[in-house]
């Protein structure tokens, strides 16, 4: 269909915390029916964390809320017999599995590849780790900010003289997340054309240092390890993040060619040090950067972080102002391309989250629906898809294998 490209392709996601739901997220929202397998004997972090109003709750948790749209939810308690043999039947009706528990959890619960294969020859398992599935370094287990340091990232992070520095948050998680996208619908593709189904890892230590490639290779070819330098650039200047007006603002500036350090000048009102030869080159500028950042900063401190962009670019300098959560999800560009999302929660009520951080042509309007709360979807899941009578699901409730 023109707005679910991905209607009528079924996925069990098992994932939790951050990057497995975080792809699920984008499948479900391109049409995907994602059903997410949840149970009070370990409920996800995130379902608690944060929540929204400060109201303590399951379903008020406002990162799970953000990052679980567009999917159904039911309980289901997978380590015990019955509710694996329920999470098997339900594997069998469906294309995909997701999942990131820690090494050998999957398998421990009788949910391996091997044991999927069995239900659904042509199944697709996505699984998620910190550092792979096998080696010496296979038990390893992590959030990103520690993933980061496993895959060497501090090492060239951080201000000239200083120590490593990890660039905080958990970046890593989304953009592995958003990597386990491109992955399913590159394994659906393969299925597509072969009718063979197929097991992908993405291990996130593996994947942060594929993107620091320069500093990898200049090490093994040359063995010369990446300084750490803040925010400047090798081959531009000024590079860097300036102070503006207010508490903790700032303006991000690069400055590519000539041509832009002659807008810089006329914007900051010193046209004389476009004709200066002291900055007349690239080079030039790359061996006075202390000085250059003296005088850019001394022009964006008396401004607002919005007023410097906007003059920036109005005199063809790249630049752009360092927004908070809150001024992005107001930002008009944002707002225009429509990643702020609202979305009417049960529970919570109207919020507003981040959604893709794409636009699709053929897609006009995304297919977005709030996050389930936990066991939402039961009936809907056990009677509609397994066939299983009310009387049944009130007794596996009973005995705590719908839990």
């Amino acid at each position: 269909m023109k707005n679910g490209p991905l209607e009528g392709v079924r996925i069990v996601d098992f994932g939790w915390i951050l990057s497995i739901p975080h792809c699920c997220a984008w499948l479900g929202t391109m049409g995907a029916e994602v059903i997410r397998v949840e149970s009070m004997k370990s409920p996800d972090l995130v379902r608690v964390a944060g929540p929204a109003d400060g109201i303590a709750g399951l379903n008020r948790g406002a990162a799970f809320n953000g990052l679980n749209y567009s999917k159904k939810g039911i309980t289901l308690n997978v380590g015990s017999p019955r509710g694996r043999e329920l999470a098997l039947d339900l594997i069998s009706r469906s294309d995909i599995v997701t999942e990131n528990y820690a090494t050998g959890v999957f398998e421990k619960l009788g949910l391996g590849y091997d044991e999927l294969r069995k239900v659904r020859p042509d199944i697709i398992l996505v699984s998620g780790s910190t550092l792979g599935t096998t080696g010496p370094e296979r038990m390893a287990t992590g959030w990103g900010p520690n993933a980061c340091a496993y895959a060497g990232l501090p090492s060239i992070t951080g201000h000239r003289g200083g120590p490593p520095g990890d660039l905080g948050g958990t970046w890593p998680d989304y953009a592995i997340g958003t990597m386990m996208v491109f992955s399913v619908l590159a394994a659906l593709h393969h299925r597509n054309r072969t009718g063979q189904g197929q097991r992908v890892e993405i291990a996130m230590g593996e994947s942060v240092t594929a993107m620091i490639p320069e500093a990898v290779l200049d090490y093994t070819m040359n063995g010369r390890e990446t300084p750490r330098n803040g925010n400047r650039d090798p081959r531009m200047a000024p590079h860097d993040v300036y102070p503006c007006a207010g508490h903790d603002q700032w303006v991000a500036v690069a400055v590519t060619s000539d041509e832009e350090w002659r807008g810089l000048c006329a914007a900051v009102s010193r046209p004389e040090l476009a004709d200066d030869i002291r900055y007349a080159t690239t080079a030039a500028r790359l061996a006075r950067q202390d000085e250059l950042d003296e005088i850019v900063t001394a022009w964006t401190r008396e401004r607002a972080k919005d007023e410097a962009m906007h003059a920036l670019q109005a005199a063809g300098v790249p630049a752009g102002a360092v927004m908070s959560t809150e001024d992005q999800m107001a930002d008009p560009h944002f707002l225009d391309r429509g990643f702020a999302v609202e979305m009417d929660h049960p529970e919570v009520g109207r919020r507003t989250v981040a959604g893709l951080p794409a636009k699709f042509s053929a897609m006009p309007q995304l297919a977005y629906r709030p996050a389930p709360m936990l066991g939402e979807h039961n009936i809907e899941v056990l009677h509609g898809i397994l066939g299983l009578d009310e009387a049944e699901i009130a007794r596996l409730q009973d005995e705590q294998v719908v839990f």
